[in-house]
């Protein structure tokens, strides 16, 4: 197994030329795609430049979904939003044709809109080798997952360009950007085939999978960062604060969940606990999808990635998803944690909140956030006896299970 990894991409399916130069064009106000346009016409060691880039097996990726569950599990994600002719016409311009020679002819065939973006996106991108795509994929589970984020390079500068949605957009545009957060930086969004798409920077480094001391420092300071600047105390904070609709949604999905625990009578009675203290715990930004693929290292530096989940929800989330699912037989995910390093990652980050409860309140907030992840894991297998239940299963049950009798007893 290679873990993290990217395929090149063959042009011709997604318009990567289109999209990048259409955000950066409008982030900078200069038209991008006609300078790459320039460059690829030069020389062509350039090209071969661009092509010999090597990628290392370290880079930005969204979350692999656990048994096909999603962190906040039906969330909306699509939007539909229709290609509009103008983007054609703009990639068109972008390869120094004449918007009236192209366009045109292609609507008196009666091709759509779309139809004429994925046509005019192919002759930039002939017309401009030097946009390489690559598409990230992972084997690290056993079986080959492929992801809607790709790493674009043009000119020797990298970025990525990721599927989206509105709340993502979101999440960058009222919150990241510009902040000097642990996150990369955003550049903006296009719509193409009914989706949004951004583009940030791509980070090189190394996710968390093995997991060390340094990393559990580096990762409660970017946390603690991120908390800081966005803490809300209290019930009144909450409501003079309120930027997002994120906790609705949060709380809405976690009552959802405790339907599977009719069933269950010691989980239910520590999940109700856990379900009443989600109305009064602090609250913050919170990435809502902090595992350890989703965080890069990098000279002594954490940076998160993939804010699809993000928005304001209770400050204990993150730390409970980040300590929940490592182990150091990699029982669960391939992520190699021991209890040394959740301790030093749990005490470092209270060291460095600016505005905390007491340490015990803090570590009740985070056992009673890990019960949520272990549920989580469980939910659709109780849901549904006629599922197999195998040694995943049993290990979420049985921690599971445990902690809520250590709760019940507290």
């Amino acid at each position: 197994m290679r873990g993290l990894y990217t395929e090149k991409v063959v042009s011709g399916k997604i318009p990567f030329g289109q999209l990048v130069s259409e955000i950066l064009d409008a982030g900078t106000g200069e038209s991008v795609s006609s300078q790459i346009r320039e460059t690829a016409q030069g020389s062509e060691s350039n090209v071969r430049a661009a092509e010999a880039c090597g990628q290392s097996p370290e880079s930005n990726v969204p979350a692999v979904e656990a048994r096909g569950q999603s962190p906040e599990s039906n969330v909306p994600a699509a939007e539909a939003c229709g290609q509009s002719p103008e983007s054609n016409v703009r990639a068109a311009e972008a390869c120094g044709q004449s918007p009236e020679s192209n366009v045109p002819a292609v609507e008196a065939r009666g091709q759509s809109p779309e139809v004429n973006a994925l046509a005019a996106a192919d002759d930039l991108e002939a017309e401009c080798p030097e946009v390489l795509a690559e598409q990230f994929c992972d084997d690290g589970e056993g079986e080959v997952n492929q992801y809607n984020v790709y790493k674009i390079t043009i000119r020797e500068k990298y970025y990525v360009l990721k599927k989206s949605d509105q709340a993502e957009i979101g999440i960058y545009e009222h919150f990241l950007k510009g902040q000097g957060l642990p996150v990369p930086d955003y550049f903006g969004s296009a719509r193409w085939g009914g989706k949004q798409w951004i583009l940030i920077e791509y980070i090189p480094g190394t996710d968390l999978r093995e997991y060390s001391s340094d990393m559990a420092f580096s990762c409660a300071e970017s946390l603690s960062r991120i908390a800081n600047r966005y803490w809300q105390e209290d019930e009144a904070d909450f409501i003079r604060k309120r930027q997002d609709d994120r906790f609705e949604r949060y709380w809405k999905r976690i009552n959802k969940r405790a339907e599977c625990l009719k069933e269950e009578p010691v989980l239910k009675a520590a999940y109700d606990i856990f379900l009443e203290r989600q109305l009064t715990c602090p609250r913050t930004l919170s990435n809502g999808d902090f595992l350890q693929f989703n965080a890069i290292f990098r000279d002594g530096k954490v940076t998160l990635v993939d804010w699809a989940f993000g928005g304001i929800m209770p400050y204990a989330l993150d730390i409970a998803r980040m300590i929940a699912h490592g182990t150091e037989n990699r029982q669960t995910f391939p992520f190699y944690m021991t209890r040394a390093h959740k301790e030093l990652f749990v005490e470092r980050t209270y060291e460095l909140l600016e505005h905390k409860p007491s340490y015990e309140r803090y570590l009740a907030d985070i056992r009673l956030a890990v019960l949520n992840e272990y549920i989580e894991f469980i939910e659709s297998d109780l849901l549904d006896s006629s599922q197999v239940r195998d040694e995943v299963f049993d290990y979420y049950y049985a921690h599971a299970l445990a902690l809520a009798q250590e709760l019940r007893l507290k």
